[in-house]
């Protein structure tokens, strides 16, 4: 059993001195797993935008909206120039609270869509004024901005950390 032991161990020794050996190649190393980093993060997904958002920006009895569903809450929208979606909305009602990120073919369909979203905020400003008034703070700082084919929308308790976590995935 010791010897066992011994040979596990030197043979961990041994691999552990080669790996180490080498100059150069961990700057190499380096350099590759940064062009992975950045591939996946402009491949990100709208679902994983949104997850993360969530993760440090909880909605109260959170609720995804389908695709099929989004012309009923983002009037004017052409859903078929969607590339990519997730929309999260407080399922209650009782708080204004809403997630969404869209990412579209190109950057020109993104603007054409963005008065589709303004239109939303504009309504959910109209109906928490008076409804929870203590909630109208997270509408008059949210966040409605483009970046590229990318189209961002967040009424939070805090729209700086979702917009910085949705910035740092795409």
């Amino acid at each position: 059993m010791k010897r066992k032991l011994i040979c596990a161990l030197l043979l961990t020794a041994l691999v552990c001195g080669a790996a180490s050996c080498g100059g150069d190649k961990p700057a190499a190393t380096t350099t590759k797993a940064a062009e992975t980093a950045e591939a996946a993060k402009s491949s990100a997904a709208a679902a994983d935008i949104t997850k993360a958002v969530l993760d440090e920006v909880p909605i109260n009895s959170s609720f995804e909206k389908k695709k099929e569903s989004l012309e009923d809450y983002f009037d004017g929208l052409d859903v078929n120039t969607l590339a990519d979606q997730s929309y999260f909305i407080c399922a209650s009602g009782a708080y204004p609270d809403e997630i969404a990120v869209f990412k579209f073919t190109d950057a020109d369909a993104a603007a054409k869509a963005k008065p589709s979203v303004e239109g939303r905020l504009e309504y959910q400003k109209s109906s928490y004024k008076d409804y929870t008034p203590e909630e109208y703070y997270k509408l008059e700082d949210a966040v409605l901005e483009q970046h590229g084919e990318w189209l961002f929308y967040f009424v939070t308790s805090d729209n700086a950390k979702a917009k910085e976590i949705a910035l740092g995935l795409i």
